[in-house]
């Protein structure tokens, strides 16, 4: 074996020690179980969708989900799994197997064109986004006729009465913990949670924790919020995170009496 042909061999056995290594350090895929509005279930659930999180980095990869039949009914690319960083392909499935949305993201937005397909296969819709922006869209009729005006990807869940609804929903539901108020505990919580497709709350949490009291009192009003309006992606019903902030401040009473030390 001349000098050459050695190091090659070198070079070819370290990246396979590299490439074992890293898939050593590797997490496990994880596997949940979803009803139809994407509601965690307990396994063998009857009906229940399969939800697969693949790891092909250590912090990123896909959330492969299928059909109660085993068909697969979306990929979803993730850079960063626990900052919900999406990078890459995003698409979805009929039962059949046909294509039923496809785009790529670029850091959590649509960059490129996105498209989605009647059940046939005939193409529903062709929207052209710069980075998140829609530069121009094409919404087709099932016989291929162009609809005007043009009908957005995506609706939002709507609270009943708007957001200002929304807000005094929240502020009626919050009750500033009394335990709290021994450091006159003040500050912002961002609530994140799921308003599934039949327009229920659920999956309520806090994703970057603070003061634990104010993180539960907030939890606690949220998840007392009445039924939305579901949103809706290409006119079907489906589940949309949500975010909302609650601000906690102390009285002026409360707060001259901890600097007085009662």
């Amino acid at each position: 074996m001349n000098r050459a042909t050695t190091l090659l061999a070198i070079t070819a056995l370290l990246t396979s020690l590299t490439t074992q290594a890293q898939q050593k350090c590797l997490p496990d895929s994880l596997i949940d179980y979803l009803d139809v509005d994407y509601v965690k279930v307990p396994a063998g659930n009857k009906g229940a969708y399969t939800r697969v999180r693949h790891y092909t980095s250590p912090e990123g990869g896909t959330w492969d989900l299928y059909y109660p039949s085993g068909q697969q009914r979306s990929v979803v690319t993730y850079a960063n799994f626990r900052k919900a960083r999406i990078q890459g392909l995003v698409q979805d499935y009929y039962p059949s197997g046909l294509t039923k949305l496809r785009y790529v993201a670029d850091d959590g937005l649509i960059d490129g064109y996105l498209l989605t397909y009647y059940p046939n296969g005939t193409l529903k819709r062709k929207d052209l986004y710069d980075h998140g922006r829609l530069i121009k869209g094409q919404y087709l009729g099932p016989d291929g006729q162009l609809i005007e005006p043009h009908v957005p990807l995506k609706q939002d869940p709507a609270f009943p009465g708007g957001n200002e609804a929304l807000i005094a929903a929240i502020n009626q539901r919050v009750v500033y913990p009394p335990d709290a108020g021994r450091d006159a505990a003040e500050g912002r919580v961002l609530v994140h949670f799921i308003v599934t497709a039949r327009g229920d709350v659920t999956q309520v949490r806090v994703p970057q924790p603070g003061n634990a009291l104010l993180d539960a009192a907030a939890v606690a009003a949220v998840r007392q919020l009445p039924a939305f309006e579901p949103g809706r992606v290409d006119g079907e019903r489906v589940p949309i995170d949500m975010t909302v902030p609650i601000t906690f401040k102390a009285s002026a009473t409360l707060k001259t009496l901890r600097r007085l030390g009662l």
